[in-house]
């Protein structure tokens, strides 16, 4: 199991709490799935999908993290519509920044569940079901919520672009 996933484990909490604390994550995702192997219920979803439910409880432990780091990248891109001109258009870099560091001032606002939920959907691609399995909710809960969640931040950006 571990050699089928650990990519994708790894890559998942990477992009949660960044690079120097996804190897040990990714390592405590593995040995709790490996003492808790006969808890795992096939029926219940894939192995991928119980994977990052258990990698989503250790990352719980880092949320704190997780918010400065979503921060972070929000000043980052209000930083660079000041001075960045890689873009064709500067006018497009300008907005395509601007969008960007409003996106994640949007997820860095969602509740733990909806953020969880989100990332697990658009980063790892993960399907309804395996979502589903992984928080322990229904598949109809997961559409709702991503359905909500696309509403919600589309409405703000909507807002934002007309100021």
């Amino acid at each position: 199991m571990y050699e089928w996933f650990v990519d994708d484990v790894y890559r998942f909490v990477a992009r949660r709490l960044g690079p120097e604390l996804a190897f040990d994550v990714t390592a405590d995702t593995f040995r709790i799935a490996y003492e808790r192997l006969s808890s795992f219920d096939p029926q219940q979803g894939s192995e991928r999908g119980w994977l990052y439910g258990i990698a989503m409880n250790v990352i719980r432990n880092h949320r704190r993290a997780e918010h400065r780091r979503l921060g972070a990248l929000a000043r980052i891109a209000r930083d660079a519509t000041a001075t960045d001109e890689t873009f064709g258009r500067v006018e497009d870099g300008i907005d395509a920044h601007s969008r960007l560091a409003r996106v994640l001032d949007l997820v860095a606002e969602l509740s733990a569940d909806d953020r969880d939920l989100l990332l697990l959907y658009a980063w790892e691609r993960c399907s309804y079901h395996d979502i589903a399995a992984s928080m322990q909710i229904p598949v109809g809960t997961v559409r709702s919520r991503l359905n909500r969640i696309r509403t919600t931040i589309t409405a703000h950006i909507e807002v934002l672009s007309h100021e």
